[in-house]
Parts: C-alpha cells; sequence; structure tokens
C-alpha cells in the first residue's frame, strides 16, 4: 500500500484523516524520508488522532492528546533504537503487548523510530503481528534508509522530503514539548543513572537547545508563580503546571534556584563552554 508522491507534514494530515474519517485506517504505516521532524511529528499526530475522543481529532488539548504528547499514555508505545539498532528483545516486548486490548482508547498505538535499524532478527519477529495484527493495534513506523522489504509490503507507505519551514527548524510548540516530555522523563529518571538522559539528550540533533532552553525556563516560571500564587491567569501554560506540578515541587522545592540553574547553563553555552558539561550541570541542578 503506497502513496508514491512526496508527502510534506500537512498532506500526511490531510491523507490520515481522511482514512479515519472514512474508517479506512491503515493497520500499519511506514514514514520514509529525510525530513525527520515531519516523521515524528506526523507519528505523533496519527497516534493522537486515533485515540483522541474529541470530534474534531485530534484536538492536542484532551488528556488522551496531552498524555500521548508528553509520552504517559498507557496505549500508546515509542521504540527508538537501543545503541546501533533495535533489538529483538525489543520486539517480542511489542508482541507481548500488542495481543492485548488497550486499556483506555480504541488502539494500541505502537510507534517504532529508525525501522531501517531493526536486525534481521527483529525485524522477522516484527512480521509476526504484522501480518496478522488484532483489529485495536495500530502501527507506525518511520525510516530514513530501507526496511525490509516484506516490512514494508505490510505497510502503507509515505514518503517525506524536507520543506523550507521544516528545515528552519523546530517551532516553539516542538520546543515546549521536548521540555515538558523531558521533564516527565526526569521525574521518572533516579539521580545515580541521569548520565543516561543525558546521552539521549545530546542525541537529539535536530532539537533547536537554545529554544528548547527558553520553554524550560518559561515552564520553571510558571511553576514558580504557580507555587506562590496559586492563581492559573498568572501562567502561561496551566495545563503543563497541572500536569507536572506537583512531582517538581516534591523534587526541586526551591524553583527560583532551578529558574537560575537554567540561566546560568543558557549563559554557558552563549560563551561556549563544553555543551555536555553544561548539560550535566542543568541535570543535576533540577
Amino acid at each position: 500500500m503506497t502513496a508514491n508522491r512526496p508527502a510534506g507534514q500537512e498532506v500526511a494530515k490531510r491523507i490520515l484523516l481522511n482514512q479515519l474519517r472514512a474508517g479506512q485506517l491503515s493497520h500499519a504505516y511506514l514514514f520514509t524520508g529525510s525530513a525527520e521532524a515531519d516523521k515524528k511529528q506526523a507519528a505523533l499526530f496519527l497516534a493522537q488522532a486515533a485515540n483522541c475522543g474529541a470530534d474534531n481529532r485530534p484536538c492536542g488539548s484532551c488528556p488522551a492528546c496531552r498524555q500521548i504528547e508528553l509520552g504517559v499514555h498507557p496505549d500508546v508505545r515509542w521504540i527508538v533504537p537501543d545503541g546501533a539498532s533495535i533489538k529483538l528483545q525489543q520486539v517480542k516486548s511489542i508482541l507481548t503487548e500488542a495481543v492485548l486490548t488497550p486499556n483506555r482508547g480504541p488502539y494500541r498505538v505502537f510507534v517504532i523510530e529508525g525501522a531501517e535499524l531493526l536486525t534481521r532478527e527483529a525485524a522477522n519477529a516484527l512480521l509476526l503481528i504484522l501480518e496478522e495484527p488484532p483489529s485495536f493495534d495500530l502501527f507506525i513506523l518511520t525510516a530514513s534508509g530501507p526496511v525490509l522489504s516484506t516490512i514494508e509490503s505490510r505497510c502503507q507507505l509515505l514518503r517525506f522530503v524536507p520543506t523550507a519551514s521544516s528545515q528552519m527548524g523546530n517551532t516553539r510548540a516542538d520546543a515546549e514539548s521536548e521540555a515538558e516530555r523531558f521533564l516527565m522523563e526526569l521525574g521518572r529518571t533516579p539521580l545515580y543513572q541521569r548520565t543516561k538522559l543525558l546521552d539521549k539528550l545530546l542525541e537529539q540533533a535536530e532539537m533547536d537547545l537554545p529554544a528548547f532552553l527558553t520553554e524550560l525556563l518559561c515552564l520553571y516560571r510558571d511553576f514558580a508563580v504557580w507555587q506562590f500564587t496559586q492563581e492559573s491567569q498568572l501562567v502561561r501554560n496551566e495545563k503543563a503546571v497541572k500536569l507536572l506540578y506537583p512531582a517538581i515541587a516534591e523534587r526541586q522545592p526551591n524553583l527560583l534556584a532551578a529558574t537560575q540553574a537554567i540561566l546560568d547553563v543558557q549563559r554557558r553555552l552563549q560563551n561556549n563552554v563544553n555543551k555536555r558539561l553544561a548539560l550535566e550541570y542543568l541535570l543535576y541542578s533540577l
């Protein structure tokens, strides 16, 4: 199943929404091409659209959409390469979950980033579920290179090419989403394992680091304002505050000190200090 012409993110969204509204959603999609940010955003869009409870889906603001955006929805899993490849054990965990009915939404969604990095054993295992998937499963694969032909033949293919807008880097909304997702992950990561989180942060080549730090700073300013006032009209991102603030305040009561740490890192990076050292300082200050 193939869409032969290259698709930008907006074209892909229209295709996917039309299929969803017509009840013709495929059980598996393969997004290929070099427009990495567009592929990732399209995968997020489809995962939200499939499980959104609003009439105009995806609404982006209901609990399901927000949880999917932050990576905490119980029915949506993102699988990324473990080192240089996606390994057999990672796919086995998908097979275990794929046969279970969804916890909340109508679909269990599995987003596999970098599908070209599936080992042959992992790819063959994935075929087991792609050949006869349960009706409630939705697989979204993204790839920058060729994948096993038998996997491609079982997916609807959408090819993405970079557009002028995608080459300009992440938008403010992208940076805000990255900052929120980072804080969620930080809360789940023990202090002694934060080096792994640092490695993951540094590997995100597409991320606009200055924009990310700006949004992180805005979030902490919101947290600090909420801590002292509890006035929703004084914060910029009320939804993020209500979702993230309790865990943040428990971990870091001195929110103004955390804000200062972010400002310090911004200044250090402007002075061309070592990026890893600067971000390491930030990780252990939040």
